[in-house]
Protein backbone atom coordinates (compact mmCIF):
# COMPACT_ATOMS: atom_id res chain seq x y z
CA UNK A 1 0.00 0.00 0.00
CA UNK A 2 2.94 2.33 0.71
CA UNK A 3 4.04 2.23 -2.94
CA UNK A 4 0.46 2.77 -4.09
CA UNK A 5 -0.05 5.86 -1.95
CA UNK A 6 3.32 7.31 -2.88
CA UNK A 7 2.36 6.93 -6.54
CA UNK A 8 -0.88 8.77 -5.88
CA UNK A 9 0.76 11.61 -3.99
CA UNK A 10 3.42 12.13 -6.65
CA UNK A 11 0.80 11.91 -9.43
CA UNK A 12 3.02 9.48 -11.28
CA UNK A 13 1.86 7.17 -14.03
CA UNK A 14 0.14 3.90 -13.24
CA UNK A 15 2.59 1.02 -13.23
CA UNK A 16 2.25 -2.50 -11.93
CA UNK A 17 -1.20 -1.90 -10.47
CA UNK A 18 -0.09 1.02 -8.28
CA UNK A 19 -2.63 3.76 -7.77
CA UNK A 20 -2.31 7.09 -9.52
CA UNK A 21 -5.12 9.53 -10.16
CA UNK A 22 -3.29 11.50 -12.82
CA UNK A 23 -2.15 15.11 -12.75
CA UNK A 24 -4.00 17.17 -10.20
CA UNK A 25 -6.41 19.70 -11.68
CA UNK A 26 -7.54 21.22 -8.40
CA UNK A 27 -8.58 24.85 -8.78
CA UNK A 28 -9.88 27.51 -6.40
CA UNK A 29 -13.25 25.75 -6.62
CA UNK A 30 -12.63 22.67 -4.50
CA UNK A 31 -14.09 19.20 -4.88
CA UNK A 32 -16.09 19.88 -1.74
CA UNK A 33 -18.19 22.49 -3.53
CA UNK A 34 -21.74 21.19 -3.41
CA UNK A 35 -22.87 23.48 -6.23
CA UNK A 36 -26.27 25.05 -6.57
CA UNK A 37 -29.68 23.49 -6.95
CA UNK A 38 -31.27 22.54 -10.25
CA UNK A 39 -29.73 21.10 -13.38
CA UNK A 40 -26.09 21.87 -14.13
CA UNK A 41 -25.11 23.99 -17.09
CA UNK A 42 -22.86 22.40 -19.71
CA UNK A 43 -19.90 24.50 -18.57
CA UNK A 44 -20.46 23.57 -14.90
CA UNK A 45 -20.71 19.88 -15.80
CA UNK A 46 -17.54 20.06 -17.90
CA UNK A 47 -15.72 21.72 -15.00
CA UNK A 48 -16.82 18.94 -12.65
CA UNK A 49 -15.85 16.29 -15.20
CA UNK A 50 -12.36 17.79 -15.46
CA UNK A 51 -11.96 18.16 -11.71
CA UNK A 52 -13.04 14.59 -10.95
CA UNK A 53 -11.08 12.87 -13.74
CA UNK A 54 -9.57 9.50 -12.77
CA UNK A 55 -6.39 8.41 -14.55
CA UNK A 56 -7.22 10.94 -17.26
CA UNK A 57 -10.67 9.44 -17.86
CA UNK A 58 -13.61 11.85 -17.68
CA UNK A 59 -17.38 11.67 -17.65
CA UNK A 60 -19.48 12.90 -20.56
CA UNK A 61 -17.33 11.52 -23.38
CA UNK A 62 -18.50 8.81 -25.82
CA UNK A 63 -18.21 5.37 -24.23
CA UNK A 64 -16.62 3.87 -27.32
CA UNK A 65 -13.96 3.79 -28.50
CA UNK A 66 -11.55 4.44 -25.62
CA UNK A 67 -7.93 3.45 -26.13
CA UNK A 68 -6.83 0.47 -24.05
CA UNK A 69 -10.35 -0.54 -22.98
CA UNK A 70 -12.31 -3.65 -23.88
CA UNK A 71 -16.06 -3.08 -24.19
CA UNK A 72 -19.02 -5.39 -23.72
CA UNK A 73 -21.12 -6.52 -26.69
CA UNK A 74 -23.71 -4.17 -28.24
CA UNK A 75 -26.60 -3.14 -26.00
CA UNK A 76 -29.21 -5.84 -25.56
CA UNK A 77 -27.10 -8.66 -27.02
CA UNK A 78 -28.59 -12.13 -26.41
CA UNK A 79 -31.57 -10.66 -24.60
CA UNK A 80 -29.52 -9.17 -21.76
CA UNK A 81 -30.50 -5.84 -20.21
CA UNK A 82 -29.20 -2.71 -21.93
CA UNK A 83 -28.15 -1.19 -18.60
CA UNK A 84 -24.55 -1.02 -17.34
CA UNK A 85 -23.00 -1.23 -20.81
CA UNK A 86 -19.32 -0.88 -19.93
CA UNK A 87 -15.71 -0.87 -21.04
CA UNK A 88 -12.94 -2.13 -18.76
CA UNK A 89 -9.17 -1.92 -18.51
CA UNK A 90 -7.56 -4.37 -16.09
CA UNK A 91 -4.61 -2.85 -14.23
CA UNK A 92 -3.78 -5.98 -12.25
CA UNK A 93 -0.37 -7.60 -12.68
CA UNK A 94 -2.09 -10.97 -13.03
CA UNK A 95 -3.78 -9.78 -16.22
CA UNK A 96 -0.58 -8.97 -18.08
CA UNK A 97 -0.49 -10.98 -21.29
CA UNK A 98 -4.03 -12.31 -20.81
CA UNK A 99 -7.05 -11.46 -22.98
CA UNK A 100 -9.72 -9.20 -21.46
CA UNK A 101 -13.37 -10.20 -21.68
CA UNK A 102 -16.55 -8.47 -20.46
CA UNK A 103 -20.18 -9.57 -20.73
CA UNK A 104 -23.39 -9.81 -18.71
CA UNK A 105 -23.77 -13.22 -17.09
CA UNK A 106 -26.75 -15.07 -15.65
CA UNK A 107 -24.85 -18.04 -14.22
CA UNK A 108 -21.28 -19.32 -13.93
CA UNK A 109 -21.77 -21.03 -17.27
CA UNK A 110 -21.81 -17.63 -18.97
CA UNK A 111 -18.29 -16.78 -17.78
CA UNK A 112 -15.99 -16.70 -20.78
CA UNK A 113 -13.94 -19.88 -21.14
CA UNK A 114 -10.18 -19.91 -21.35
CA UNK A 115 -7.33 -18.16 -19.60
CA UNK A 116 -8.37 -14.53 -19.30
CA UNK A 117 -9.43 -11.66 -17.07
CA UNK A 118 -13.21 -11.36 -17.15
CA UNK A 119 -15.74 -8.86 -15.80
CA UNK A 120 -19.45 -9.42 -15.27
CA UNK A 121 -20.80 -6.35 -17.04
CA UNK A 122 -23.87 -6.26 -14.80
CA UNK A 123 -22.30 -6.02 -11.33
CA UNK A 124 -18.56 -5.54 -11.91
CA UNK A 125 -17.48 -8.85 -10.39
CA UNK A 126 -14.13 -10.05 -11.78
CA UNK A 127 -12.83 -13.50 -12.67
CA UNK A 128 -9.30 -14.74 -13.29
CA UNK A 129 -9.23 -17.85 -15.48
CA UNK A 130 -12.93 -18.48 -14.63
CA UNK A 131 -12.37 -18.11 -10.85
CA UNK A 132 -14.40 -15.40 -9.07
CA UNK A 133 -12.01 -13.25 -7.06
CA UNK A 134 -12.48 -11.53 -3.71
CA UNK A 135 -11.01 -8.95 -3.49
CA UNK A 136 -11.47 -8.20 -7.19
CA UNK A 137 -8.85 -7.64 -9.83
CA UNK A 138 -7.62 -4.06 -10.03
CA UNK A 139 -9.39 -2.27 -12.88
CA UNK A 140 -10.85 0.95 -14.20
CA UNK A 141 -14.36 0.67 -15.60
CA UNK A 142 -16.31 3.11 -17.77
CA UNK A 143 -20.11 2.71 -17.62
CA UNK A 144 -22.21 4.28 -20.36
CA UNK A 145 -25.63 5.87 -20.50
CA UNK A 146 -28.49 3.60 -21.56
CA UNK A 147 -28.70 5.12 -25.04
CA UNK A 148 -27.52 4.30 -28.56
CA UNK A 149 -24.88 7.07 -28.56
CA UNK A 150 -23.71 6.04 -25.10
CA UNK A 151 -21.77 8.53 -22.98
CA UNK A 152 -19.69 7.76 -19.89
CA UNK A 153 -21.72 8.64 -16.79
CA UNK A 154 -19.78 6.55 -14.24
CA UNK A 155 -16.12 5.62 -13.73
CA UNK A 156 -15.00 3.07 -11.13
CA UNK A 157 -11.41 2.42 -10.08
CA UNK A 158 -10.35 -0.40 -7.72
CA UNK A 159 -7.07 -0.62 -5.82
CA UNK A 160 -5.50 -1.95 -2.62
CA UNK A 161 -7.10 -1.07 0.73
CA UNK A 162 -6.05 1.65 3.14
CA UNK A 163 -7.79 3.76 5.79
CA UNK A 164 -9.84 6.72 4.57
CA UNK A 165 -9.00 9.38 7.13
CA UNK A 166 -7.71 12.93 6.83
CA UNK A 167 -4.33 11.89 8.23
CA UNK A 168 -3.86 8.59 6.36
CA UNK A 169 -1.62 8.53 3.29
CA UNK A 170 -4.55 7.69 1.03
CA UNK A 171 -6.80 10.33 2.58
CA UNK A 172 -4.13 13.02 2.27
CA UNK A 173 -3.53 12.13 -1.37
CA UNK A 174 -7.23 12.29 -2.22
CA UNK A 175 -7.67 15.63 -0.44
CA UNK A 176 -4.58 17.02 -2.19
CA UNK A 177 -6.15 16.25 -5.55
CA UNK A 178 -9.88 16.80 -4.99
CA UNK A 179 -10.02 19.21 -2.06
CA UNK A 180 -11.76 18.83 1.34
CA UNK A 181 -14.44 16.10 1.22
CA UNK A 182 -18.13 16.97 1.41
CA UNK A 183 -18.73 13.93 3.61
CA UNK A 184 -16.51 11.77 5.82
CA UNK A 185 -17.13 8.46 7.53
CA UNK A 186 -13.66 7.39 8.71
CA UNK A 187 -12.02 5.04 8.15
CA UNK A 188 -14.17 3.67 5.30
CA UNK A 189 -15.73 6.55 3.32
CA UNK A 190 -15.07 9.97 1.84
CA UNK A 191 -17.09 11.80 -0.81
CA UNK A 192 -17.04 15.00 -2.83
CA UNK A 193 -19.73 16.82 -4.79
CA UNK A 194 -19.88 19.51 -7.47
CA UNK A 195 -23.45 20.21 -8.52
CA UNK A 196 -24.97 16.92 -9.70
CA UNK A 197 -21.59 15.20 -10.05
CA UNK A 198 -20.34 13.11 -7.12
CA UNK A 199 -17.08 11.35 -6.32
CA UNK A 200 -16.94 8.69 -3.63
CA UNK A 201 -14.12 6.69 -2.11
CA UNK A 202 -14.87 3.53 -0.14
CA UNK A 203 -12.51 1.07 1.52
CA UNK A 204 -13.24 -2.33 3.01
CA UNK A 205 -16.94 -2.03 2.24
CA UNK A 206 -19.29 -4.94 1.49
CA UNK A 207 -20.65 -4.63 -2.04
CA UNK A 208 -23.66 -5.96 -3.91
CA UNK A 209 -24.99 -9.40 -4.68
CA UNK A 210 -22.32 -11.73 -6.16
CA UNK A 211 -19.79 -8.89 -6.43
CA UNK A 212 -16.39 -9.08 -4.77
CA UNK A 213 -15.97 -7.74 -1.26
CA UNK A 214 -13.26 -7.34 1.37
CA UNK A 215 -9.84 -5.75 1.58
CA UNK A 216 -9.83 -3.25 -1.28
CA UNK A 217 -10.88 0.32 -2.14
CA UNK A 218 -13.02 1.80 -4.88
CA UNK A 219 -13.07 5.33 -6.23
CA UNK A 220 -16.24 6.13 -8.20
CA UNK A 221 -17.27 9.30 -9.99
CA UNK A 222 -20.74 9.54 -11.50
CA UNK A 223 -23.35 11.85 -12.96
CA UNK A 224 -26.62 9.95 -12.64
CA UNK A 225 -28.64 12.81 -14.07
CA UNK A 226 -26.64 12.52 -17.31
CA UNK A 227 -27.82 8.92 -17.67
CA UNK A 228 -31.42 9.96 -17.02
CA UNK A 229 -31.24 12.80 -19.55
CA UNK A 230 -29.73 10.54 -22.22
CA UNK A 231 -32.38 7.88 -21.61
CA UNK A 232 -35.10 10.50 -22.09
CA UNK A 233 -33.38 11.79 -25.23
CA UNK A 234 -33.27 8.21 -26.55
CA UNK A 235 -36.93 7.65 -25.73
CA UNK A 236 -37.95 10.77 -27.66
CA UNK A 237 -35.82 9.70 -30.64
CA UNK A 238 -37.26 6.18 -30.59
CA UNK A 239 -40.82 7.53 -30.43
CA UNK A 240 -40.15 9.85 -33.37
CA UNK A 241 -38.67 7.01 -35.42
CA UNK A 242 -41.63 4.78 -34.60
CA UNK A 243 -44.11 7.43 -35.74
CA UNK A 244 -42.13 8.14 -38.90
CA UNK A 245 -42.08 4.42 -39.74
CA UNK A 246 -45.79 3.91 -39.24
CA UNK A 247 -47.77 2.60 -42.26
CA UNK A 248 -49.87 5.02 -44.34
CA UNK A 249 -53.27 5.71 -42.75
CA UNK A 250 -56.24 3.86 -44.19
CA UNK A 251 -58.62 5.63 -46.51
CA UNK A 252 -60.98 7.67 -44.38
Amino acid sequence: MKAIVLALISSSCLAGGHLSLGTSNRSSSSGGDSGGGGAMSSSSADKAYDHFAILGNKLGVPLEPQAGFTCGPPRGTDGFTTQNHSCVKFLDERCKGKPTKIHHIRSSGDVDRGQNCFMDEMNGATYLDRTLLSPPLQFIRLTGTDSVASKVFQITYTFAADDLTEDSKLGKALIAKYGPPSYKNPPIQMSWKMGEVSLGAECRMITGDHAAQGDFCTLTVEHRELDQKEQERQRVADDAARRAGAPPPPGL
